[in-house]
């Protein structure tokens, strides 16, 4: 065990050198032109500001007639996306179609419309095919399985030894999980371009392998094959090496991509991420192995028994302190993104993980001591354990699976921080008439107004028609003059612009017959 706790520690240091560079996972923050405008001129360029930097992975413009032009070569990466656009567009409404892959190695997409000149309909931007998203899932259970079973397995045979139905099983989880990792990596490339489960394209891998899933595929290759070396060696100090090294790159691997190994701070997370999925392995591996071994007392029987009572805290301790670390950081300060998909799922993660730490705890205090002193019922009540946990330990498998689709809570917070204002009221009034306002959102940039007209008694009154004039006078912009339109009784002003924050006038023109202009005047702060 000298040599394995060194290899341990040499694998710490890895993650601990793992790029360093921290974000959260991609969201989109603002895009100019704003989402729905309406242009006077085709703009040259569609920026998309997101809160990390990111990388194209497709970019594709469709016309107010349905065509498509792709415009990935003429697209640059980072925290803003900068696509330029052809020349001379048509006339009518465009959407741009976007998809980009965070630093964590997980894509995201959306549409952004903006129309030329005039609003039409404009035909639909791809989605993602569902199909794709089920099999993903289906592809990185069976990886996790085969990566905590499989290698756990050959680490447990390093310690205490394998039964042969163990043994077979843990070299068919690594064979299995080799093709598993490849297919994973190709529906990542699927996924990352947005193209259905049955398309033909040369770019899938290439774009899953971009990503950082790449470099994560890669090391669980290597540590699917330096465990399938230790399983078919005979068991002593070399083969100890491989099952210990085929660990440390199998933890290392999913310190390399994924939300928790993204975040910030990374000299914190990535370790803590290594830890907790080394932790994992060796728990995990040890199930099958002692269900067989504890069919039947015998000395490796009691041997196996004994090695994994007095080791398994040195597993649970990290993945206990790890996990809250990372919940922690992933889960940010308490607020409604919490109960968030990412939220949800972890929810549920600590509710089986409770019941299984409990479990373990019952185990190890009041069953090990009867089964190692000869207590057939207590061998036996071990081994219905056994199997609970590893029933448990498969839902939180595919529940880990799924956090694959859903953004962790610190990267709604930090979206839900760029979330406009919430809307400015106002209230004008004169001996006759009362005006409320409603500025949506409340700050400056592209806003709706809301206008809700009544005498003073309350009762609403019909005008013939409203306009609102707005000027900045200590800023020097001179007023600007729109009309309002009315709408089930609220007249609404679309497509207004208030271009910097100040201390805006506000005048408002309402007439109530041909004979009568009513004018109502207020200043009002705009942040």
């Amino acid at each position: 065990m000298r040599h394995s706790r060194i290899i341990l520690v040499f694998g710490l240091l890895l993650a601990l050198l793992a790029p360093m560079q921290a974000w959260a996972h991609a969201q989109l923050l603002s895009t100019d032109p704003v989402e729905n405008a309406v242009l006077d001129s085709a703009p040259q360029a569609v920026q998309l500001q997101f809160n990390e930097p990111v990388s194209p992975l497709a970019i594709s413009l469709i016309d107010s007639a349905g065509g498509k032009t792709d415009l990935l070569a003429d697209t640059t990466g980072g925290e803003i996306v900068a696509v330029t656009l052809p020349a001379e567009l048509p006339q009518g409404t465009h959407v741009l179609s976007w998809r980009v892959v965070s630093t964590d190695g997980h894509p995201i997409g959306g549409s952004l419309v903006f129309s030329i000149g005039t609003i039409t309909g404009a035909a639909a931007a791809e989605v993602s095919d569902p199909a794709v998203a089920v099999i993903l899932w289906a592809s990185k259970a069976v990886l996790f399985i085969a990566l905590f079973a499989g290698i756990g397995g050959a680490v447990f045979g390093s310690v205490a030894g394998l039964p042969p139905g163990a043994q077979r099983t843990a070299i068919g989880l690594v064979i299995v999980g080799l093709p598993a990792a490849a297919l994973s990596l190709w529906l990542q490339g699927l996924d990352a371009l947005g193209l259905p489960l049955l398309s033909a394209n040369q770019r899938i891998l290439a774009t899953g392998f971009a990503t950082s899933y790449g470099a994560t595929v890669l090391a669980i290759g290597v540590g699917f094959l330096l465990a399938l070396v230790a399983l078919c060696m005979p068991r002593g100090k070399v083969s100890a090496v491989f099952a210990w090294l085929a660990l440390i790159t199998g933890a290392l691997a999913l310190a390399l991509s994924g939300h928790a190994g993204a975040a910030s701070p990374q000299w914190l997370t990535r370790p803590a991420v290594f830890l907790h999925i080394a932790g994992i392995i060796f728990w995990v591996g040890a199930l099958l192995p002692l269900f067989l071994l504890l069919r039947e007392r015998s000395v490796a029987a009691d041997h196996g028994l004994a090695q994994f009572s007095r080791f398994v805290p040195f597993a649970v301790a990290p993945i206990v302190v790890s996990g809250v670390t990372l919940a922690a950081i992933q889960m940010g300060w308490p607020g409604p993104h919490w109960l968030a998909p990412y939220g949800l799922i972890l929810g549920a993660k600590l509710c089986l993980l409770a019941v299984l730490f409990g479990l373990a705890l019952w185990n190890r205090q009041w069953l090990t001591k009867p089964a190692l002193a000869g207590d057939a019922s207590a061998r036996q009540r071990l081994r219905q354990s056994i199997v609970l946990e590893a029933l448990l330990i498969l839902l939180i498998l595919g529940l880990v699976a799924g956090w694959r689709f859903t953004p962790p809570p610190r990267a709604l917070a930090t979206v839900e921080a760029s979330v406009p204002a919430e809307p400015l009221m106002l209230h004008l009034m004169d001996a006759k008439t009362m005006a409320m306002v409603s500025l949506t959102p409340g700050q400056a940039g592209p806003v709706a107004l809301d206008i809700w007209l009544s005498d003073l008694e309350g009762l609403p009154i019909s005008p013939i028609e409203v306009s609102v004039t707005l000027s900045e006078p200590a800023l020097g912009i001179e007023p600007f003059k729109r009309a309002a339109i009315e709408q089930d009784g609220v007249w609404r002003i679309e497509g207004l612009t208030i271009p910097v924050p100040g201390i805006w006038h506000m005048e408002m023109d309402i007439r109530a017959s041909r004979f009568e202009l009513v004018k109502l005047a207020e200043d009002i702060e705009i942040p």
